[in-house]
């Protein structure tokens, strides 16, 4: 082999090895870039996670704030559901709903309770000659002296207009009920404060007692409210 081939051997074997280092160094740097670009990702998927978390962080204040507002609202109607709006009482069905439980209650243990029916006498020409804000004012302070004279176990309920019905429960007997009507009268017969001054009012009261006067929910409000209405005739006639 003549010196000419022999150097283009060797220059064709440089040639060889420099495309094989240029290889290799193309791999380091696909290598490097694939690093890189893995890097980025994570970095990109990060940033993408941070945003997303903080959106739903966002997203979770703002649904507590929603969900508070909303057992607000549904606590606000509840309360309106159940009590009468003008003299914070309770309404009339829910009073029904206590006093068929407390028909349940005693037919389980042999109790008793009482059911009073009151009545304003003369009520109606306080609306006349003072206005309906006078009678609303009244009607609050009745309720309020009302609720002040029961137990935590009873009820009291604006059963509509000027009426009202008290639920004693767990009374011994019917004169535990009639002592505590006297009293009632005598407290809701006191001067009621108005913007003009005093007025003076009465109530006629009846009562019913289960289960010697009624059995079921409506025949213990009409056996009330007749005996009611014999009460305010007999006030009449004495007056």
């Amino acid at each position: 082999m003549n010196e000419p081939q022999n150097c283009n051997i060797q220059r064709l074997r440089c040639s060889v090895m420099q495309l094989r280092a240029d290889d290799q160094y193309a791999e380091l740097i696909k290598a490097h870039c694939d690093v890189v670009l893995q890097q980025q990702i994570s970095r990109l998927q990060q940033q993408q996670l941070l945003h997303d978390n903080q959106m739903l962080h966002r997203a979770l204040l703002q649904a507590g704030v929603v969900n508070t507002t909303t057992q607000t609202k549904l606590q606000q109607l509840t309360l309106l559901s159940q009590w009468d709006p003008l003299t914070h009482t309770l309404n009339r069905s829910i009073m029904l709903d206590r006093v068929q439980q407390a028909i349940r209650m005693a037919k389980r243990q042999h109790g008793v309770f009482a059911l009073l029916f009151i009545d304003l006498n003369k009520f109606k020409p306080i609306n006349d000659q003072y206005g309906h804000a006078a009678g609303d004012c009244v009607l609050q302070q009745v309720s309020a002296r009302l609720q002040h004279a029961v137990r935590d176990s009873d009820a009291v309920s604006r059963h509509g207009g000027d009426e009202f019905l008290i639920l004693l429960n767990n009374i011994t007997q019917q004169n535990d009920a009639i002592e505590f009507a006297l009293k009632l009268s005598v407290l809701l017969s006191a001067p009621y404060q108005l913007a003009h001054g005093a007025v003076l009012l009465s109530a006629s009261i009846g009562i019913a007692c289960y289960p010697a006067d009624a059995g079921t929910v409506q025949a213990l409000i009409c056996h009330a409210d007749a005996a009611m209405y014999l009460a305010k005739q007999q006030t009449a006639l004495s007056i």
